[in-house]
């Protein structure tokens, strides 16, 4: 298949060092370039998805490199990273050093379950699409892949990334429904010919793996309630395994002997722990071509009870770095309902015309969040502190993660400090202090500081608005050059992690993927380099293409209008509370940090507000239509309680986009798009044609809440425009100005769309 790793010419005689990998050849020179053609074709996606958590610089190896066009890109984009690409096959050792060829960038032949570098003496291992082959020519047996883990975790330096990115055991019942098309083929014939539906019985046939390694998949064939399909019983592994095999008829027979899924999600991670290696990032991955051109509507997937069944992922990426022995690779946390709080404060208030009840959780000050960035090789970038302990990343309650992603709860993120005033504005003094104190930059390497932006984190649950600062800094050499390992620990955990420098075009993508948890550093990387005239980089979120619909007498609004509130508030404080339950709860977590070997390390407590009835899932929600040439976005306004007390109540108004908190019957992505969906006919009059995802999920005030936010994008119909309660804008306009939104979760969804989409500021 496209995704994979080519290797070499059975009948070469290099390969006798490694007989059981000859069942992978293709063929001769003709056969390797019109396959390292067609893996080509999905490497910039690759190369961008995974390159969002490596460093800048120091050493990375590109294990199963092939072709060597991903180690070549690798190079590309960091001129300081010397890149090493390895291959086990001698042919493909042999194109890529003739074939890409640059400063910072060598091939050498090996198999990479074998111990190939001196331990701690890399910083980065990209295995992509190549772990399954150590399966898949070795009898279906997962040693070669617990030998490749040992020897690779062993080779990173302390802080160093693994990363693999493949195929993943879906969290499938153990048998399920297969719904398949008969009419999009012949029901016998040549493999290429066939329906998808008559390819099935020969896939079971000949596919082995270590469910069936002697014998065909067994399955059943039952009567479809559908014309032109035909349903089968088959285990769920084995209907995902087909699922995507099964447009891989070119080199079917060679196809049929790869394993695809190997381990799950859980193994994945447990494997990874085994060998000090915290996890940064696991999550699924659903490749949105593969989705809309080979999955969605061409297969249907249910229990037995005849519920549907998602899609299976596509990919599976998980991101581990090494740490020191005895510190923490995960935080377990155990939460009780809190009585009396030390730290939060909570607030209820009234709307004075409704009557309706709200209630608020505050943090005892103001937060400040300080961007430090300069240029370097033609590109941007930041500080940031990275490896940060953050335990209610990985609080879930009772609330179920829509999609699965796990973090171990160690998170990269601005450089925050808590003002000591709220009406007094921070100085460059205190800026510095902070660099100081918190990244040992030096006073006399902040060139300047200016203002960002200013933004509330969850308006509908929290008092907190903060406000964002850029650093230019000179010297960037020397400033990188006193970067401590660690800074100090001023948390009750193992660590408070480091800062480093990141490429923020590279956090970027690592947005798109779930990869960057903190909203208010991304959020200030769009406005970064939105003001210094600089490239965003390449999306690789599910890519967007909007319908143009017809100009009608519709009329977008003015941004500037539309960001004009009134001085009006409309909300009272309640000195009395409210005896019946409210929204919000307080909780207190019992943190545990545990080790590799599952020891307790540290332990702590913290406090946290979550909503009472609702899940921990919010969905933010960017309506959008293409009217002509013109992109517009649907934005609310709102009066919310945490404006007023922020403003000391000069008013309460605020422009956002639609946002729900999700009940705890939702827990799945498709679940929520369909909640959503009706949401907006409902609430607002606008009739939606589809929803998307808009880039990964985001915590907004993890020291406070674990609340999660997914974002969401509807392209809607233009007819229903002119009847909407919601004001339509100019995404242009609202992009220029981006200064005077304060929804933190519209500015983000702008700054995704307009990212996606390639649009710019006015």
């Amino acid at each position: 298949m496209s995704d994979q790793q080519p290797t070499a010419d059975a009948s070469d005689p290099s390969l006798a060092t490694a007989p059981s990998y000859q069942a992978q050849a293709r063929g001769g020179d003709d056969a390797y370039a019109s396959y390292y053609a067609g893996m080509d074709k999905s490497m910039q996606q690759k190369v961008a998805l995974t390159t969002a958590f490596f460093p800048p610089s120091g050493t990375l190896v590109d294990m199963g490199c092939g072709s060597g066009s991903g180690s070549f890109d690798l190079a590309n984009l960091f001129d300081g990273l010397q890149v090493i690409g390895v291959d086990i096959a001698p042919p493909a050792v042999a194109h890529a050093q003739a074939h890409h060829v640059r400063h910072n960038l060598r091939y050498q032949q090996g198999d990479i379950a074998d111990p190939l570098f001196p331990p701690g003496s890399l910083d980065g291992i990209l295995n992509s699409s190549v772990w399954h082959h150590l399966t898949s020519f070795n009898d279906f047996s997962l040693r070669e892949v617990e030998r490749a883990l040992l020897h690779q975790a062993a080779a990173l330096r302390q802080g160093g990334v693994l990363i693999v990115r493949d195929f993943v055991v879906p969290r499938y019942p153990d048998q399920v429904w297969l719904d398949l098309p008969s009419h999009d083929g012949e029901p016998d014939g040549p493999i290429a010919s066939l329906s998808t539906a008559a390819l099935f019985p020969r896939f079971c046939a000949q596919f082995r793996s270590s469910a069936n390694p002697d014998t065909p998949v067994p399955f059943a064939e039952l009567a479809s309630p559908k014309p032109g399909w035909k349903r089968f019983v088959v285990s769920g592994r084995a209907a995902a395994e087909f699922l995507l095999h099964k447009d891989y008829r070119s080199d079917w027979d060679a196809e049929c002997r790869e394993e695809y899924l190997f381990y799950r999600q859980v193994d994945f991670e447990s494997a990874f722990r085994r060998h000090d290696l915290r996890i940064v990032l696991s999550v699924e991955l659903h490749n949105p071509w593969i989705i809309e051109h080979r999955l969605r509507g061409r297969c249907a997937l249910f229990d037995l009870r005849g519920e549907p069944l998602p899609l299976p992922p596509t990919n599976h990426l998980i991101v581990g770095e090494k740490v020191a022995p005895r510190h923490g690779v995960r935080l377990r946390v155990r939460t009780e309902p809190l009585v009396t709080p030390q730290f939060l404060t909570m607030h209820t208030l009234r709307h004075q015309k409704t009557g309706q009840i709200f209630q608020l959780a505050e943090r005892p000050n103001p937060v400040l969040d300080v961007i430090p960035w300069f240029r370097a090789a033609g590109r941007v970038l930041v500080l940031a502190k990275h490896g940060f302990p953050r335990p209610l990343a990985t609080t879930q309650l009772d609330s179920p993660s829509l999609d699965g992603a796990q973090v171990a709860g160690y998170l990269t993120e601005t450089l925050t400090a808590q003002a000591l005033r709220r009406d007094k504005e921070a100085t460059q003094p205190d800026i510095a202090q902070l660099l100081s104190d918190r990244a040992s930059v030096p006073r006399h390497a902040i060139q300047s500081v200016s203002r960002g932006l200013c933004y509330y984190t969850s308006p509908g649950g929290l008092s907190e608005r903060v406000t964002s600062w850029l650093c230019e800094l000179s010297q960037p050499e020397q400033v990188l050059s006193q970067l401590p390992d660690e800074v100090p620990n001023y948390t009750s955990f193992t660590t408070a992690g480091r800062v480093q420098p990141f490429v923020a075009s590279q956090l970027l993508r690592a947005a798109q993927v779930g990869g960057l948890q903190d909203a208010r550093l991304e959020l200030n990387l769009y406005h970064l380099l939105w003001t210094l005239g600089e490239s965003l980089g390449p999306w690789i979120g599910v890519e967007l293409s909007l319908q143009t619909q017809q100009p009608t007498d519709f009329v977008p609004q003015s941004a500037t209008q539309v960001l004009t509130l009134p001085d009006v508030a409309v909300f009272e404080p309640m000195t009395q509370p409210d005896a019946r339950p409210g929204f919000l709860a307080l909780h207190t977590a019992h943190v545990e940090e545990l080790d590799c070997s599952d020891q307790i390390v540290r332990h702590t407590t913290l406090e946290l507000c979550a909503p009472r009835t609702y899940s921990l899932s919010t969905v933010s929600l960017v309506p959008v239509a293409k009217l002509g040439e013109e992109i517009v976005v649907g934005v609310e306004r709102r009066d919310l309680p945490a404006v007023q007390l922020q403003t000391e109540a000069k008013r309460s108004g605020l422009i956002t986009c639609p946002a729900w908190r999700l009940p705890k019957t939702i827990t799945t992505r498709s679940d929520a798009e369909e909640e959503v969906s009706r949401n907006l006919l409902g609430h607002f009059g606008v009739r939606a044609l589809r929803v998307l995802p808009l880039g990964g999920k985001y915590y907004p005030s993890i020291g406070a809440t674990p609340e999660v936010v997914y974002p969401m994008l509807a392209e809607v119909d233009a007819a229903s425009l002119p009847h909407s309660a919601l004001a339509f804008v100019r995404l242009s306009q609202l992009l220029s100005e981006r200064d005077r939104i304060e929804d933190a979760h519209l500015l983000i969804a702008l700054c995704r769309l307009a990212h996606a989409l390639g649009v710019s500021p006015a």
